[in-house]
């Protein structure tokens, strides 16, 4: 469901960075099953529509260059839209997260992902370590994420 940010409410809800969500569906190895975890372990997965495009870039480099068959790959998209509980318009975010970009000197297609973990007071699950470092009131790995909050 698409929302815009009058709808954006406050609550329980985690924002997961792309490549969370692609190395988990995708199966890389050394990444897949804490990244899963993390997935399984969260009450609601919120990202910015600008996910999607991502995604469909990831899955593309994987098809062009690691022989993924094309199938898996829109099998995958497909996959990682039913995870989404909350997808939010850019739009609604891109004044915050341009802002951010500026301020902190990071990319604002990951600042996006901050913007609305700012919004939602909560975090950004995430291996960018970059994004870690200049954002550590939002950014948290997903290491971290899983000693926090997954079942035991």
């Amino acid at each position: 469901m698409d929302s815009d940010r009058s709808s954006i409410n406050a609550g329980t809800s985690v924002v997961f960075d792309s490549m969370v969500i692609a190395y988990a569906l995708l199966g890389v190895a050394e990444f897949r099953d804490e990244a899963m975890r993390a997935i399984e372990s969260a009450q609601e997965i919120w990202v910015p529509d600008s996910c999607r495009a991502e995604l469909v870039n990831i899955v593309w480099q994987w098809v062009q260059f690691r022989d993924v068959a094309l199938d898996t790959g829109i099998e995958v998209l497909w996959d990682a839209e039913t995870l989404f509980t909350q997808v939010v318009s850019a739009s609604a975010l891109w004044d915050q997260a341009l802002e951010l970009a500026v301020e902190r000197k990071h990319p604002a297609y990951d600042t996006l992902f901050v913007a609305l973990a700012a919004i939602q007071e909560s975090q950004v699950v995430t291996y960018d370590s970059d994004m870690i470092k200049k954002f550590p009131e939002y950014g948290i790995s997903v290491f971290d994420f899983l000693d926090r909050f997954s079942a035991s």
